[in-house]
This record gives structure tokens, C-alpha cells and sequence, in this order.
């Protein structure tokens, strides 16, 4: 059956042209507040019926669809090859071989994922470990079943010749940084033991302008934004990467309903979803730049965003993901991982008990051995 909805038209109708990645247009971003109007969510009957398939294998694909069931994805911001294993799973097949028929819906600063999966106009959410939290601290009754990527994308930046290269280097120093970062970034410098207050921080948004005219000496970034388009300029940068510093916020996470996980029909088909974004994934990880052609082709270049921005992008994410550190399960949330963003929530003050916002047992169903 077909029940692709106006909702979902509607968003699909609503992109805009954007020129950097969502992880960086998270800041022009609001996360769902206060009480969120629930609408019923429609009954998901999922058309293939055997086990469900880990490791990422269509189990819908040998026995057939008599017909694909509707779903939808929302993505926080315009699509590009941050989402790129959504992308490559739909423009695959991926989802048909679940019996499954996405619609991919845009984000855009007016635009909340978390929102869109509490309504009901999504099936499943593309959202930040830290605005999933967020967003269950304002009773949202959602929960994250998969990690695409397990390595923080969040770096500072500056150009080689000012030789910052770890993090005491910037004292006495100037630092872009938005004002919804800075309490990331405050609590970060504490944690390596640089003084705050011996920065002079500036609002500099996500443009990466300011860096290059001088206004700042570094500035907080996403790896595969900002550094990929000043290496595009022609610019040689640094990059300090968060991670490294055991400071770890999770990006691109499967985040669905909870009751969508409650009964069994919804839940094969979350789990069909599942197994389709793994397999466009790996699919990505194997081979990044062609990854990111499919994305350009596909949305990036209808964007106006540059195709040898995006292909640098691919190789960026992918490099992000924990594909060197196992041989399957990229999207699988374990116990470490969970103790890592709850050491995460911690430091930077969001008030969330980090195992009761993923679902382990969900996420070892769709992507376990």
C-alpha cells in the first residue's frame, strides 16, 4: 500500500540551498522543547516474513514483496554525504529488497528531526547522541538503535601557519566558536587543562571566512566540513580533533519511537530500515568516493554544493565510522560505546542517564553477528 503522506510531501517540497554539512547546521537548529503534541502513528505492516537478517543482509529480497510498505526518513538538515548511507541504501535498492518504500525528507533550520519522528511524520530520525539526549529530556519518547558514526566529527581548525597544533596552543589566542558550542568547548578545554578565560572567543558561526581573513586564529568545525572546503581553497589547516582527547559526541544516529519498537509488525519494519542503512554503509565505506558521486548525483548537485567538496566529504565520514576497529555491525551500539556518551553527557552538563536513550537490544537485532 501506498500512504506516503502530505506531511511528508510537504518537507520533501521545503529544501533550500545549503552550503554546509547538518553536522555544522545543527547550531541554526532548536531541539524539540517542553511537551511535544503526539499524533497516532499509522500501523506498519512489514511484507517479508522471515528472521530478521543481522549483519546488514535483506531479509525481504529472496522471498519477494507482494507490495512495499511506506516509510520515511528525516535527516536534520539538507542531504548530503554526512547522510550518505541513507542515500546509497536508497538509491541501491536497499530498502526494496525489505519490502520497504523511503522517502527521504530534508531538514533545514525551521526543521527538528526529533520532532518529525514524535509526530509521526517520519519513521526514523537522523540526530547527534547529544540533541537525541536533549530531546528525551523534553519528553520525547524516542530512542537511538544504531551509531553511523562512533568518532566525533568535531575538530578545531587553523591554518598551518599559525602553528596551533594542540589544544594549550590556543591561550592568548583568538577562537571562532558559536554560542551553542561554547558549552561544549568550555568544559573540552578543562578536561585537557587550558584555561578558558586565557582564550578570546568570537561568534563566528560555521563560516569558515573569519579563519581566513585573520579575524581568528582557529575555530571550532566538523572534520568533514570546513577543513575539506579551506583544503578546496587551496588553504594548508591543522586540525585538533575532540576524539582524540576522549571527548567523543556521537553523530548520525538511528533514532526511532519507542512504541515503534513494541509491536512486532513496526518493529520488522524499523528493523528492515535498519538493515538497509548498515548495508549502504558498508556499501559507502568500501568505496567513499563513489559514495559520494551517488550523493551529488542524487541531491547534492541540485544543492549547489560542489561535487569535489562532496567526494573529499565521503572519504572524511567514512573515516569516521568504526569500520577499522570491527569487521561488521558499523551502526552497532554496544555497552562501551553507551559509557563513552554518558562520559560525554557528563562533562558538558546534559542531565541524561545515557543507557535508558539507546536500545542495545534493538541495535544487536538489526546489526549484530
Amino acid at each position: 500500500m501506498n500512504t506516503t503522506s502530505a506531511p511528508h510531501r510537504a518537507q520533501k517540497a521545503a529544501v533550500q540551498t545549503a552550503l554546509l554539512t547538518p553536522a555544522a547546521g545543527q547550531a541554526l537548529r532548536r531541539t524539540v522543547a517542553g511537551a511535544v503534541s503526539v499524533a497516532s502513528l499509522a500501523l506498519l505492516a512489514a511484507c517479508g516474513s522471515g528472521d530478521s537478517a543481522a549483519g546488514g543482509e535483506a531479509s525481504g529480497a529472496d522471498e519477494g514483496c507482494d507490495e512495499l510498505t511506506d516509510v520515511a526518513v528525516q535527516f536534520g538538515w539538507h542531504p548530503n554525504v554526512e547522510n550518505m548511507a541513507t542515500i546509497v541504501a536508497e538509491q541501491n535498492g536497499y530498502f526494496e529488497d525489505e519490502c520497504l518504500s523511503v522517502e527521504i525528507l530534508p531538514g533545514g533550520p525551521e526543521v527538528t528531526a526529533d520532532a518529525q519522528i514524535v509526530s509521526g511524520n517520519a519513521d526514523m530520525g537522523i540526530l547527534s547522541s547529544e540533541a537525541l539526549a536533549n530531546a528525551v529530556i523534553n519528553e520525547a519518547p524516542l530512542v537511538g538503535i544504531g551509531m553511523t558514526y562512533q568518532n566525533s566529527p568535531s575538530v578545531i581548525v587553523s591554518l598551518v601557519e599559525a602553528g596551533i597544533e594542540e589544544p594549550s596552543d590556543l591561550e592568548g589566542l583568538t577562537f571562532g566558536v558559536s554560542q551553542l558550542d561554547m558549552r561544549v568547548y568550555e568544559p573540552f578545554f578543562a578536561s585537557v587543562g587550558v584555561d578558558w578565560d586565557a582564550i578570546d572567543r568570537v561568534d563566528i558561526g560555521a563560516d569558515p571566512a573569519a579563519l581566513v581573513s585573520g579575524e581568528v586564529d582557529a575555530m571550532s568545525a566538523v572534520s568533514a566540513n570546513q577543513p575539506v572546503v579551506l583544503r578546496n581553497q587551496g588553504h594548508d589547516v591543522d586540525e585538533i580533533s575532540l576524539a582524540d582527547y576522549d571527548y567523543n559526541r556521537w553523530s548520525g544516529g538511528l533514532v526511532v519511537r519507542e512504541d515503534s519498537l513494541e509491536d512486532p509488525e513496526r518493529r520488522e519494519t524499523i528493523m528492515g530500515m535498519a538493515r538497509a542503512v548498515e548495508r549502504g554503509l558498508e556499501t559507502a565505506v568500501e568505496d567513499p568516493q563513489a559514495a559520494g558521486e551517488i550523493v551529488f548525483e542524487a541531491y547534492a548537485s541540485d544543492l549547489g554544493l560542489e561535487e569535489e567538496t562532496q567526494l573529499e566529504g565521503a572519504e572524511a565520514w567514512a573515516s569516521l565510522t568504526t569500520a577499522e576497529e570491527r569487521d561488521g555491525g558499523l551502526l552497532l551500539i554496544d555497552e562501551d560505546g553507551v559509557q563513552s556518551q554518558q562520559d560525554f553527557f557528563d562533562n558538558t552538563d546534559v542531565n541524561v542517564d545515557a543507557s535508558a536513550i539507546f536500545d542495545l537490544e534493538a541495535s544487536q537485532e538489526a546489526f549484530g553477528d
